[in-house]
């Protein structure tokens, strides 16, 4: 079953697109951050470090600055840019999987010649091999053009940076390649799906930037207040673990499965027992 969703993945146009619109907007934000950057090194090395310092410190915290630090600005900056669109990209790509064919009425014929429960395994494993493969992708070109700003890399350590980026991207992905499959198992047709799901990632947006507007008031001398608490109920807020120490990328890790477990066996309950 996965390897035919995959074939049948692969031949649609619109993985193409979404490598383009993926490669392209990684692009467009590389040379924002690269513009941006040149400005801050015209002002001096002392200048420039306390800048990046500052500009990593948003990202990650202070867990992880000592190993960001030593790669090009751009790449951790755009890198973190990517994740906060990966969710729309994810959507856009599979918001029709079970949907489509629920719709059509052709899930049908799948039903009789397998269970549900594998159907939404194969189209869901076969998104994520997909989304897998782009992230890798565009992932690679990131790292290429970064190395071309900083000719003294390390190699290993920065190849070893990749992998670690990637291993982050996957594990959100993951999650929200479930909320997507949700989504498509809860609703009988392609614009209704794409919809509910936009519709989601917006309310999850919405409940990280409260719960970490809260959170900012009280690091600078506010008040403490259970309103910071909020945005952990939402995939956005682990965002940045996937570039933070290795702590911090296994409890992202650890909560993008949580979130990624309780979607899918909500989708997998919603398409056994929903008539189609």
């Amino acid at each position: 079953m996965t390897r035919t969703e995959l074939l049948r993945t692969l031949r649609n146009a619109r993985v193409l697109v979404l490598l383009l619109l993926f490669a392209t907007s990684t692009a467009l934000v590389g040379l924002l951050v690269g513009l941006a950057t040149r400005g801050i090194d015209a002002q001096g090395p002392e200048a420039a470090a306390a800048a990046s310092a500052g500009i990593l410190g948003l990202l990650v915290g202070d867990d992880a600055f000592q190993r960001l630090s030593e790669l090009p600005l751009m790449v951790p900056v755009v890198f973190r840019a990517d994740l906060f669109f990966l969710p729309l990209f994810i959507a856009l790509l599979g918001y029709d999987q079970l949907s489509a064919e629920v719709g059509t009425g052709s899930v049908r014929y799948l039903a009789v010649r397998a269970r549900r429960g594998s159907i939404l395994a194969g189209k869901f494993l076969a998104q994520a091999v997909v989304m897998g493969v782009l992230l890798a992708l565009v992932l690679a070109g990131l790292f290429v053009a970064g190395a071309g700003l900083r000719p003294d890399l390390d190699l290993v350590a920065y190849a070893s940076a990749a992998g670690r980026f990637w291993a982050g991207g996957a594990a959100l992905a993951f999650g929200y390649l479930a909320l997507t499959a949700l989504c498509s198992a809860m609703t009988s047709g392609p614009g209704s799906s794409l919809l509910l799901n936009v519709g989601a990632l917006f309310a999850f947006w919405v409940l990280d930037a409260i719960g970490g507007r809260a959170a900012l008031v009280h690091r600078m001398g506010g008040p403490a207040s259970w309103v910071e608490g909020v945005r952990w109920l939402s995939p956005s807020a682990y965002a940045s673990g996937a570039l933070g120490s290795t702590t911090t990328l296994l409890a992202s890790t650890a909560a993008y499965a949580v979130f990624g477990a309780v979607f899918l066996g909500a989708a997998w309950a919603i398409f056994r027992f929903r008539d189609v």
